[in-house]
């Protein structure tokens, strides 16, 4: 009997525990919210500050950095592996809880560093990685190392730049006659793999006046060029510089001054002298060609009406046409003259066929 009664009232009071728990918990809905959350901000701003507590992220498609190219080259050495297909890695690393979010891959810094290379040939390389206190270590990475091919870094100067060509005259209106092209800088400085370096034998401009439209002036043209052996073949690289007194070349200058041309007809008033033979006189003298081109500022032009012989053809004695070449005295003030020399045909008759032929 006394048992049934002890077992009663220590039942009775565990129900009349939960009824009063219920009947808290079933009040000031409110406030257990509020109190529930600021525990949960609390719990969560200390984890976060634990810097012992880190989970892992994974981070894809993370460059690796190339470092120190510069400082390999002062050595004297320079990779001529393609450096651009070396492709994306995956990366692994324990990222403390607080900064888990904002962790980026450039916080662990992959890269490949260059001035660990001491010797030429193939050379294989570890990809580095940084770990810091604020943002963990790197646990793994899909790619450990890289191989490239070195070679030796050299620079050579003085490598002379092709002089342009003069310039065909089809190529230019009829009007128009183009100067002598200069070209600056005259000679060059390379610098590259050694490979490729010591076989370039000189620069090759790529001017072509057809792309041109050419007008009376100095005209100012930015040429591409080519490096090409002794057989003409190019050698083409992105590993090569060219340089001008420290200057990084991508084109060459080429100045170029354009003249004015015009037809004038050989002087022949003098054209010979001496005597024909008793019985002859000269009948005729004309020149093939009876014109010549010359070319010259329009000022200069304007005062040439004609061209000179060098010397007048001496005819002492002769008693038949002969013909005869004679240089052209190129005028002082003009730049150009289409003929150095021209044939003279002195026409030599007898004096009684001149008087026939007279009306």
């Amino acid at each position: 009997m006394n048992e049934h009664l002890e077992d009663k009232g220590w039942r009775g009071e565990l129900s009349a525990f939960g009824a009063r728990l219920k009947k808290s918990m079933s009040r000031n809905w409110g406030l257990k919210l509020t109190s529930l959350i600021f525990a949960i901000a609390i719990w969560g701003g200390l984890i976060s500050q634990d810097a012992t507590l880190t989970r892992e992220k994974v981070f894809v498609d993370v460059p690796v950095n190339i470092v120190n190219a510069d400082a390999l080259q002062r050595s004297g050495f320079i990779v001529v592996s393609d450096l651009s297909k070396l492709g994306p890695i995956r990366l692994h690393a324990n990222v403390p809880q607080r900064v888990y979010d904002s962790a980026t891959p450039a916080n662990f810094n992959a890269r490949l560093d260059l001035s660990r290379i001491t010797t030429t040939g193939e050379v294989t390389l570890p990809i580095q990685t940084t770990d810091t206190i604020s943002y963990g270590n790197v646990t793994w990475l899909s790619q450990t190392e890289v191989t490239l091919e070195v070679d030796e870094y050299i620079t050579r100067r003085r490598i002379p730049v092709q002089q342009i060509q003069a310039t065909p005259a089809e190529a230019l209106p009829a009007d128009i006659y183009a100067g002598a092209a200069g070209i600056d800088p005259s000679t060059v400085v390379i610098s590259g793999p050694r490979s490729l370096v010591a076989g370039v034998a000189r620069v090759v401009p790529a001017y072509d006046i057809a792309r041109l439209t050419p007008i009376v002036g100095t005209q100012y043209n930015a040429v591409p060029f080519a490096l090409v052996n002794r057989d003409g073949q190019e050698i083409k690289s992105p590993l090569i510089t060219v340089t001008s007194e420290n200057v990084l070349l991508d084109t060459l200058l080429v100045e170029q001054t354009f003249y004015p041309k015009k037809s004038v007809p050989i002087n022949l008033t003098g054209a010979v002298t001496g005597q024909v033979a008793p019985g002859y006189r000269v009948a005729s003298v004309t020149a093939a060609p009876a014109q010549v081109q010359i070319a010259g500022s329009s000022e200069a032009l304007e005062k040439i009406p004609v061209v000179d012989l060098t010397a007048p053809i001496d005819v002492s004695g002769m008693n038949e046409t002969i013909i005869r070449a004679a240089k052209v005295t190129k005028p002082a003030d003009a730049v150009y003259l289409s003929e150095n020399a021209v044939y003279v045909t002195v026409e030599i008759l007898p004096i009684s066929a001149l008087d026939q032929a007279a009306p």
